[in-house]
């Protein structure tokens, strides 16, 4: 305890103050005998003080000098210096007697209390001895017979268990287990070339996968998931509050549904995505009333029908000119067209329904074909046609319908369908990709929508009502066209789009998707936001 008097402006102090204590082995300059000890908020009153020091044991009959630091509590400037030193000489206390430190004579036991040094026990003992108290606690090396469970051992040397199998409930989970699932916290470092591992790792930049065969699945972490349903599978990103900087989620669309990603509430997704832009709405010759378009699969050849001109018109600029095809041009008003994905087949219904005709070689010649119907549609390839109001440019498995203004796909040839939201409620037309996950389609009097998503959400593509007759998409959803019927002051006319990559786009509402071929990483960035580090094929958003 140390007790002193302190002065502040030439008067007792009174207040809160901050002490430095320091020793030293001179009265000026030398050496200090431990690091300075500072005692905060000490009270002063009347310029009086008392508090506790400890140095440890440097007390060993030594002169030492004390010197002492003061600030007002609270205060952030440097402590000053109150001085001269104040001298600890070993008169006043006993720290180190000479004559106590030996013992003269014999110690009876009986005078023994507290606990022996175990530097005083040491030699060997050849009597027997026995331990009765539960706290005994034994260290070293022991020798003999052991009776008894071994309850409490502790520093068992592992090495000397000779026989026997540890079970795996006496392991620490940073041990390896024989029949267990665990996980390892401490740092494992594999040095040998020659190291094998089989699985899927996870964590800290290891990325396994996981095959996913349903519709739905929650995303993890640091793991990747290989979708293989052949209807869309949607995978919900982890929440924001369980990722750290730089994990990631990976998703490989090795189905023909396709995928989309979900995001949670609050989340994002920035990058570079596919999405329909570059629209433009242009007239053939013949006028401006038209009933339906098809076109080659990157929509450089498309055909046209209208009830403005006679025939099948034809461009092989994307729609930027146009003329009639057919060595022997088709007469009469038609209604309905479509085409395979190379532009060489082409299909025409005429208007009011009829016989169907054909042409293999891009409308240069026509011949009648025995179906009929009011639609038509045609797989890829050209070699299977459909005459319900069906949408087709796969294979045939994927079919998109509208009737009653609802849309509903297939995946399955027809046998099932799927009701998708509709953009409107008087949609007269409509078209889709191969898996018919990506859609355009067009009102009654109203405006064109496309979907990436398959009806998740719908992106406006036209500011202004008009009469949607007919639409076409290519099998990637990359290409699309509509076609617009005049009916009374309003014009009609054939709009055509592309895809293209739209930078820094910021998906919200779950629209980043892709289809089967297609994949991407996805890394999560902080504040709730993820972006792309690498995909392939096209990546989507509305």
């Amino acid at each position: 305890m140390y007790q002193g008097r302190l002065n502040d402006g030439g008067s007792p102090a009174n207040n809160n103050y901050d002490l430095r204590f320091a020793l030293y082995n001179a009265p000026t300059n030398g050496n200090a005998i431990s690091a300075p000890q500072t005692n905060f908020a000490v009270a002063v009153t009347g310029g009086l003080f008392t508090t506790n020091l400890d140095f440890g044991p440097v007390f060993t009959g030594t002169n030492y000098w004390l010197s002492i630091g003061v600030r007002t509590n609270g205060d952030t400037n440097a402590f000053t210096l109150l001085w001269p030193r104040q001298p600890l000489l070993p008169v006043p206390y006993a720290i180190f007697a000479t004559t106590a430190s030996n013992l003269s004579g014999t110690l009876p036991a009986t005078q023994l209390a507290g606990t022996l040094s175990s530097a005083q026990l040491s030699g060997t003992y050849l009597g027997q001895v026995t331990f009765t108290n539960s706290g005994n606690n034994f260290y070293g090396s022991f020798f003999g017979a052991f009776s008894g469970n071994g309850a409490n051992l502790v520093n068992l040397n592992g090495s000397q268990i000779a026989s026997g199998t540890v079970a795996d409930a006496r392991l620490s989970g940073n041990v390896a287990l024989l029949n267990a699932s665990q996980t390892f916290s401490g740092a494992n470092n594999f040095t040998n070339v020659n190291n094998a591992f089989s699985g899927s790792f996870f964590g800290n930049g290891l990325v396994g996968w996981i095959t996913v065969s349903g519709t739905s699945q929650p995303a993890a972490r640091d793991h990747g998931y290989m979708l293989t349903n052949s209807d869309l599978t949607t995978v919900t990103l982890p929440a924001s509050s369980g990722l750290i900087n730089g994990d990631i989620v990976r998703i490989s669309g090795a189905g023909a549904g396709g995928w989309l990603v979900a995001e949670n509430s609050g989340q994002s997704i920035l990058g570079n995505f596919a999405s329909y832009h570059n629209g433009f709405l242009v007239a053939l010759p013949g006028g401006d009333d038209y009933s339906d378009v098809a076109a080659s699969a990157d929509g450089t050849r498309m055909y046209a029908v209208s009830k403005a001109f006679t025939g099948v018109y034809a461009s092989s600029d994307s729609g930027h000119t146009w003329s009639q095809v057919g060595t022997i041009p088709l007469s009469g008003y038609w209604q309905a067209i479509a085409c395979s994905a190379n532009g060489k087949i082409v299909f025409t219904v005429p208007s009011g329904g009829g016989t169907v005709q054909m042409s293999t070689d891009s409308g240069t010649t026509w011949s009648a074909i025995s179906s009929s119907g009011s639609y038509i549609a045609c797989t890829a390839d050209g070699s299977k046609i459909f005459t319900s109001n069906y949408a087709c440019s796969g294979n045939g498995n994927y079919l998109a319908r509208l009737a009653g203004g609802v849309i509903s796909v297939s995946i399955n040839g027809g046998a099932s369908w799927i009701s998708v939201t509709a953009p409107d409620g008087g949609l007269s037309c409509v078209a889709a990709s191969s898996d018919c996950t990506r859609l355009v389609a067009g009102s009654s009097y109203g405006l064109l929508y496309a979907s990436a998503n398959r009806g998740a959400t719908w992106t406006t593509l036209t500011t202004a009502s008009q009469y949607w007759s007919g639409a076409w998409m290519s099998a990637d959803g990359s290409q699309f066209a509509a076609t617009a019927s005049k009916i009374g002051g309003i014009a009609g006319g054939i709009y055509s789009s592309s895809t293209g990559a739209l930078p820094n786009t910021v998906s919200t509402n779950n629209t980043i998707c892709g289809s089967q071929g297609s994949a991407v990483e996805l890394q999560f960035i902080g504040n709730n936001q993820f972006m792309p580090v690498s995909s392939t094929g096209l990546i989507w958003a509305n």
